[in-house]
C-alpha cells in the first residue's frame, strides 16, 4: 500500500470506553462491608474504605452508625459537603446520639453554617451535659456569632465540671473582658495563672489587669 492509499483510509474510530458495573450489593453483607471499611480507614486507603462504607450505607440504609462512619470519612477526604449529609441521616436515624449532634455542629461550622453549628452543639450538650469539652465547643462558637452572653453561659458550665482546666478559665476571662466584667475576668485569669504557674500568657494578663485596677467592679452580669 502506498502513501496516497494509506492517507485515504478511513480513520478508525475510537473504543467507547469500558462501562464497569458497580459491585452488587448483599445485604446480608452489610456487615462484612463496614468491617472491611474499617480495615482499610485503619491503613490509610481512604478511597477503598470510602466503596466499602458506601457499599455498607447501600445495602442497610438504615443503620445509623454506618452513615456517620461514611460521614467521617467523607471529612477525612475534604468532601465537608458530603460528611455533613450522611451525618445529617446519622441524626435523623438516632437523634438521641451525642456525637452525632457534636460531629455535626463541627462540619456545619467548617461549612460557616454557624446558626446550625450552634444548634447542633446545644443538642449535644442537652444530651451529654456532664461532657465539659461539648460545652467548651458551644462556647468558641457562640463567641464566633458574637453570642456573648451564651458564650460565657456554656463556658461557665465547662468550668464548673472542670475547675482544673487552666485554658477554660483563660477563654472565660476573655469572655467577660469582651462583656466588662473586669472583676470576674481577673478572677479566672488568676486561676488559670495559679493552675499553670509556667504559663508566661496567663501571668502577663494578671500583671495587666492588677496594674491598671485589681477592684475593678462588673458593670453588670
Amino acid at each position: 500500500m502506498n502513501l496516497q492509499e494509506t492517507l485515504e483510509q478511513p480513520t478508525p474510530k475510537p473504543k467507547p470506553p469500558v462501562q464497569r458495573k458497580p459491585p452488587k450489593v448483599n445485604p446480608a453483607r452489610s456487615a462484612s462491608y463496614f468491617n472491611r471499611a474499617e480495615y482499610y480507614r485503619k491503613l490509610g486507603r481512604l478511597q477503598t474504605a470510602l466503596t466499602k462504607y458506601l457499599m455498607a450505607v447501600e445495602a442497610t440504609p438504615e443503620n445509623a452508625h454506618y452513615h456517620y462512619r461514611l460521614g467521617e470519612c467523607y471529612g477525612a477526604l475534604g468532601l465537608t459537603g458530603y460528611a455533613v449529609l450522611e451525618l445529617e441521616k446519622a441524626r435523623n436515624l438516632s437523634p438521641e446520639n451525642q456525637f452525632y449532634h457534636f460531629w455535626l455542629g463541627d462540619f456545619y461550622s467548617r461549612l460557616g453554617r454557624l446558626h446550625e453549628a450552634i444548634e447542633a452543639l446545644q443538642h449535644a450538650v442537652f444530651l451529654a451535659p456532664e461532657n465539659a469539652y461539648y460545652s467548651m465547643r458551644l462556647a468558641i462558637l457562640c463567641l464566633q456569632g458574637n453570642r456573648l452572653q451564651d458564650s460565657a453561659e456554656a463556658l461557665r458550665h465547662a468550668v464548673s465540671l472542670r475547675p482544673d482546666n487552666a485554658s477554660y478559665h483563660s477563654l472565660l476571662g476573655d469572655i467577660y473582658i469582651r462583656l466588662g466584667y473586669e472583676r470576674q475576668a481577673l478572677q479566672h485569669y488568676r486561676s488559670a495563672g495559679n493552675l499553670s504557674p509556667y504559663d508566661s500568657a496567663f501571668v502577663e494578663r494578671v500583671r495587666r489587669m492588677t496594674a491598671i485596677d485589681p477592684f475593678a467592679e462588673p458593670s453588670g452580669e
